[in-house]
């Protein structure tokens, strides 16, 4: 069983590096997996566009398990609606019987690792996008959700690693300090993972996308966009330009 993680697909956008990987993951079985960390995008048009159903049917005819958490771009008045399943010690919606949705405050057994998984984040373009067509206000969690979600961040007290879209605001912090010019979308939300996920949750390493850009080795947090990233290093890798 091999696990593989990569950054946002962002619908067709940004979907060369899983269309790459699809060319090199030869000899996967249902028992590998894809986690796409937010803004997967495919689950988007209501209802959906032939684009989006004929890349979900690809998606499904793949040899291996491609998972999600959900991003700031997703419709998520269609994932509310899904059916929810119990899926290795957790809970998920299946947009394909072989796609699925990684649901909030969810701990999952996956590929021999336990995963704690906190999706949503801010959307910077809000002001730009239309309510239930292009945004959606479930992008971050609820109060109510909020405190389900800490609740269960402080039952699971420990994990092999962390799956959000959006890091937490130390992280931001760091990128400041390393990388002149930089600008993150910090905010309310990020502060809440830094003080209810990052304070709580004791993990090897926490995974995310959201920034468009990739830091693979800056442990404990990784940050990926392009490259798919092999967390048993199988071997089957890849990096999209």
């Amino acid at each position: 069983m091999a696990v593989f993680l990569t950054g946002d697909t962002h619908g067709e956008i940004d979907i060369a590096k899983v269309d790459d990987f699809a060319h090199m993951a030869k000899g996967l079985s249902r028992d590998d997996y894809l986690i796409i960390l937010g803004d997967f995008g495919f689950v988007w048009a209501d209802p959906p566009s032939p684009k989006e159903t004929r890349r979900l049917d690809w998606f499904e005819t793949q040899p291996w398990t491609t998972l999600f958490v959900d991003g700031n771009h997703e419709n998520f008045d269609m994932l509310d609606a899904m059916e929810v399943h119990e899926w290795h010690g957790g809970h998920v919606h299946a947009v394909r019987p072989h796609v699925l949705h990684l649901m909030r405050g969810e701990t999952f057994q996956i590929g021999g690792h336990s995963f704690f998984v906190v999706g949503g984040a801010h959307s910077i373009d809000a002001q730009w996008r239309t309510p239930h067509v292009s945004w959606w206000e479930q992008e971050v969690p609820s109060e109510e959700e909020r405190t389900r979600i800490a609740d269960a961040a402080a039952r699971v007290g420990q994990v092999d690693y962390v799956l959000t879209h959006c890091p937490p605001t130390g992280c931001y912090e760091r990128y400041r300090k390393r990388f002149k010019g930089f600008w993150g979308p910090d905010d309310e939300y990020t502060a809440w993972l830094e003080e209810h996920v990052e304070g709580v949750v004791s993990y090897k390493r926490w995974f995310y996308g959201h920034l468009h850009f990739d830091l693979p080795y800056d442990e404990p947090h990784t940050l990926l966009f392009n490259e798919i990233f092999d967390l048993d290093e199988t071997g089957i890798t890849s990096y999209a330009e």
